[in-house]
């Protein structure tokens, strides 16, 4: 008796660990952090630094690194316990990415964007960061065709995620852009000749619609039938935070899976909290996967 008790308490101690490693969870944050966190904000650093320490994703994708270095972003990324970064390049608006774990394969490209766009290989996941232009709907264009021809010299059998700023609406948030968004757009239009994103007079929707219909999913609609917004945040609706989201809210923050990565995908958010509401003028995107064990 005594044997068989034993015996069974060790395979239920087996069951137990091989289930606990049959599957990892991957956490991933996707976050404009307007203007390198307004760099010359101490406080501001100190608290994107902790809201990430406290989420402890294993990577984190940004855009608006402004006026961090490819070494003063590492030693950032430290701080929240990422000891790989990665950074686009050092002027204008970078994008970077840091890891837990080394990213491997990457490229950093500036050709053909308006902004740039980063790629990588964390975990057999491959990941691109990118930052859509904010002005013009044709330019989202060509950077989102060639984003997904990119994505097409890869293994179709292997995760995929685009993650980042798109700057574009999608057509399943359609019912929330009424007609103040369509005549907020066209008064800028009016007054900027380089903004231009309407089509024909109309919100665009085809950026995104590239994207669908090359097999990619919007992860937070794979888990989300509400609308969430992601930009602006509470404090720049309320004008202490000054950007060029300020008004109506919209989610032009995403992150996109190819089929093999959508099926991994068992949480989709945007982060609303007190943090959040006064880092940027976006929130973050945040997503969780779950990997298979021989990945």
């Amino acid at each position: 008796m005594y044997t068989l008790r034993v015996l069974m308490a060790v395979c239920l101690w087996i069951g137990i660990v091989t289930t606990s490693h049959a599957q990892e969870k991957f956490k991933i944050l996707s976050y404009n952090i307007l203007f390198g966190l307004q760099k010359d904000s101490t406080a501001n650093i100190d608290r994107y630094v902790n809201f990430v320490k406290e989420l402890d994703p294993d990577i984190v994708a940004t855009q608006e690194t402004n006026g961090w270095t490819q070494k003063s972003w590492e030693e950032l990324a430290k701080r929240y316990g990422h000891p790989y970064a990665l950074q686009s390049k050092e002027d204008g608006f970078p994008t970077a990415l840091t890891s837990r774990t080394p990213p491997v394969n990457f490229k950093k490209v500036t050709e053909n964007m308006w902004h740039s766009y980063l790629y990588a290989q964390v975990k057999g996941i491959h990941i691109f960061v990118i930052h859509f232009s904010p002005f013009s709907y044709r330019k989202r264009l060509e950077e989102v065709e060639n984003i997904i021809a990119q994505t097409a010299s890869l293994p179709q059998d292997e995760p995929i995620l685009i993650m980042g700023d798109f700057n574009a609406l999608d057509i399943s948030d359609q019912a929330q852009y009424g007609d103040q968004v369509v005549q907020s757009m066209r008064e800028q239009e009016k007054k900027h000749d380089h903004i231009r994103n309407l089509n024909n007079n109309q919100i665009d929707y085809s950026v995104l619609e590239k994207l669908d219909k090359a097999g990619f999913k919007d992860s937070y609609r794979l888990l989300n039938d509400t609308f969430a917004s992601s930009v602006p945040t509470f404090k720049s609706g309320e004008g202490k935070i000054k950007s060029s989201n300020a008004g109506i809210g919209k989610r032009i923050d995403f992150l996109w899976a190819n089929p093999v990565a959508a099926k991994m995908v068992t949480k989709s958010t945007i982060i609303k909290n007190d943090q959040t509401h006064v880092i940027s003028d976006h929130y973050p995107v945040y997503v969780e996967l779950t990997l298979p064990e021989n990945r």
